[in-house]
């Protein structure tokens, strides 16, 4: 059953790092840029795949609470991270781990695993899990990003010309006043998750088609990995063992909680890392190599943890 299970969970992964590939043939062979793209997918594609999803969720104080307990350990970790990598890097590098430490790719990769392992209801709390991270990545992330060129006060400027973080506030005041979306919105959804997901691993292969030389820095690697596939299952597990006590959440957020710490780094970060000029070649070379570790460690672990 267990071997079923990840021989069924790898063909729904496959066809994601095929699209990875598409994109690498699209940049080096048809010159086409991932900053343009990276541009769209920020600022048309996820506000519109955010907005919709969480104004269509019924609002409870789990769908504020599941959220702001990712934002929160997301925004601890990352300045701790920041400041201990600082010891090892005299380069702006740090501020990159400060983003990636808070983000994931929960959404281009992980939830089209999501919909393959979970019921409509877990489902709605990975997506809420997922928001915590959105909200971290519009806000202290751009921060954090900004920061290796831009002083303190232009890169908390930076986080305001971001649309998805109005996009998030607008859906949860959508969904807390009931208010329903047209019938379309569905089909829109359904839409624009496709265009996202495509084009953020796209992405990937755009990223390192631009590499003229293919360099791994090798403590920000490490860094990055051990961050994705120790710290963050750890804090999931840790925080799972601790709700059973406290029943902070509703225990149906415990599986999407282990499946979202379990995802690679994000291909978001290279998106960031592009418009801010914040070398967008190391995050590539990253989001690569813990994408293709994912290919084997989340099956396993998702049988391992009996997700």
């Amino acid at each position: 059953m267990a071997f079923d299970l990840s021989s069924n969970l790898i063909q729904e992964i496959i066809p994601l790092y095929l699209i990875s590939v598409l994109g690498f043939v699209a940049g080096r062979f048809l010159q086409i840029e991932a900053k343009p793209i990276s541009t769209l997918t920020i600022y048309m594609l996820s506000p519109v795949v955010f907005f919709i999803s969480l104004a269509q969720v019924n609002f409870s104080y789990d769908a504020l609470l599941a959220p702001a307990i990712t934002f929160t350990l997301a925004c601890l970790l990352a300045p701790l991270l920041l400041k201990l990598f600082k010891l090892f890097s005299k380069e702006k590098t740090p501020y990159l781990l400060a983003l990636t430490a808070g983000t994931n790719n929960w959404g281009y990769f992980g939830l089209p695993i999501a919909f393959f392992l979970f019921n409509e209801q877990q489902i709605a709390a990975y997506i809420l899990i997922g928001f915590g991270f959105q909200v971290f990545e519009n806000t202290l992330g751009v921060y954090y990003i900004s920061r290796g060129h831009q002083s303190p006060l232009q890169s908390f400027v930076a986080i305001f010309k971001i649309p998805a973080i109005y996009a998030i506030v607008l859906g949860l005041g959508f969904s807390f006043l009931s208010l329903d979306l047209p019938q379309s919105a569905d089909k829109v959804l359904q839409l624009f998750k496709g265009a996202y997901t495509v084009l953020g691993m796209m992405m990937i292969g755009l990223g390192l088609a631009t590499l003229t030389k293919f360099r791994v820095d090798v403590p920000f690697t490490v860094a990055v990995t051990l961050t994705r596939f120790a710290i963050w299952p750890a804090l999931a597990f840790a925080f799972i063992y601790f709700n059973q006590d406290i029943g902070l959440i509703s225990d149906v957020y415990h599986k999407p909680l282990l499946l979202f710490s379990l995802m690679p780094m994000a291909a978001n970060n290279i998106a960031f890392a592009a418009q801010f000029n914040m070398y967008p070649g190391k995050a590539s070379v990253a989001v690569l190599i813990t994408t293709l570790m994912a290919l084997f460690y989340i099956p396993w672990a998702i049988g391992f943890l009996g997700i």
